[in-house]
């Protein structure tokens, strides 16, 4: 009888080597806002995640563990985005993938929520600078910064002899800092804005007082800080009231928003800064992978939208980090592999993190929203 035991004993432990290592899931989620006034960055940048989150899942996983996604809307209420996150904290959760909005945000690093749960986050809408300065050792961001976009248009409008600028900011946090921001760079050149006014974020707003004062200043390009949606509302209110100085704007103005929410003869020769490589052009791995995937995963019938691609982009670099744990993955275990992440090359998209480096790219382009509403670059 005891050789009998100690045969089942062997063969157990035998059957045991051959399965391997245990497999379980990886539960990571997004906390922004699908509902509200900016709902078109968190629907977005969701569609972007669920579809790489598809497309590793159908190659197996990683290491065989597959990702299991969830989302919570956040309804743009900085109070529930640290309800919910703290509520995510409390599961196996390991982390979590672009929240959307700076009065979020703001809260979310005042209170040291991240720093209480330990848990990282990937990718963060938007990229103003107070959001990013201090560093936060588990926030990483993986599109350029604000001051970065802010440049590379003031250059631009400079070099091409547009020296009247008014700046139009949302009246939040990420609107406030683009405008101290630009008007720095415009009096480093030795100028002053032409003006300078706030817009709400309330939808349906009216900016006709803000119409006046451009219309009385007569700047020949107007620099626009706002959400997408906000931004299209105010493009529709602009055009209509027969301005014609240019209009140039940051990523989160992306031209399918401005020509869904203004028409795209409105949103025609609106100048946008770009934070990610053109999602047209298919000679760029990243970018050929991603129509692969987005048209095998993603909604049918939707065309890919620069959103979807953050998202995507995003969640391709938490998975670069969790291939570089050892053993179980853990918040801790990914925090620092996420440092070790140095100039990594994710199918020609550069992203460069280290410990006391939380900005992945600096990448930003200028595209021109042409007829049809196609973007030139």
């Amino acid at each position: 009888m005891k050789e009998k035991s100690r045969a089942w004993k062997v063969l157990a432990i035998a059957l045991l080597v051959a399965a391997g290592p245990a497999r379980s899931d990886i539960h990571v989620a997004q906390v922004a806002p699908m509902t509200g006034p900016i709902s078109v960055e968190g629907k977005g940048a969701n569609i972007g995640i669920k579809v790489a989150i598809y497309a590793i899942n159908a190659q197996g996983g990683i290491a065989g563990n597959k990702l299991v996604f969830r989302t919570e809307d956040d309804e743009y209420k900085p109070e529930k985005t640290v309800a919910l996150i703290q509520r995510l904290a409390a599961t196996d959760t390991l982390a979590l993938l672009v929240p959307v909005g700076s009065p979020s945000m703001t809260k979310v690093l005042k209170d040291k929520v991240l720093e209480s749960t330990g848990m990282p986050m990937v990718g963060v809408i938007p990229g103003a600078e107070p959001l990013r300065n201090p560093i936060n050792p588990y926030v990483y961001h993986v599109r350029a910064g604000d001051l970065d976009q802010y440049r590379r248009l003031v250059r631009n409008a400079l070099t091409i002899g547009l020296n009247r600028i008014g700046i139009v900011y949302a009246d939040i946090p990420f609107g406030k800092s683009g405008l101290a921001s630009i008007e720095s760079m415009i009096k480093e050149a030795g100028l002053e804005p032409a003006m300078r006014a706030p817009i709400s974020v309330k939808a349906g707003a009216d900016h006709s007082a803000v119409l006046k004062l451009v219309g009385a200043a007569k700047p020949n390009l107007v620099v626009l800080v706002s959400p997408g949606q906000i931004a299209s509302d105010f493009l529709r209110a602009y055009r209509d009231a027969g301005i014609l100085a240019q209009i140039t704007t940051l990523s989160y103005g992306d031209p399918d928003t401005l020509c869904a929410g203004a028409s795209p003869e409105r949103a025609r020769g609106v100048s946008v800064a770009q934070v990610f490589p053109n999602i047209q052009n298919t000679t760029i791995p990243l970018v050929k992978q991603f129509q692969k995937d987005f048209d095998t995963y993603g909604p049918k019938g939707q065309k890919p939208n620069v959103l979807n691609f953050e998202g995507y982009v995003s969640a391709k670099v938490l998975f670069e980090g969790i291939r570089r744990i050892n053993g179980a993955p853990t918040r801790d275990k990914l925090v620092k592999a996420l440092d070790s992440m140095q100039r990594v090359s994710l199918d020609g998209f550069l992203v460069d993190f280290s410990s006391t480096k939380h900005t992945g790219s600096s990448f930003v382009d200028i595209g021109i929203i042409s007829k049809d509403c196609k973007v030139l670059f």
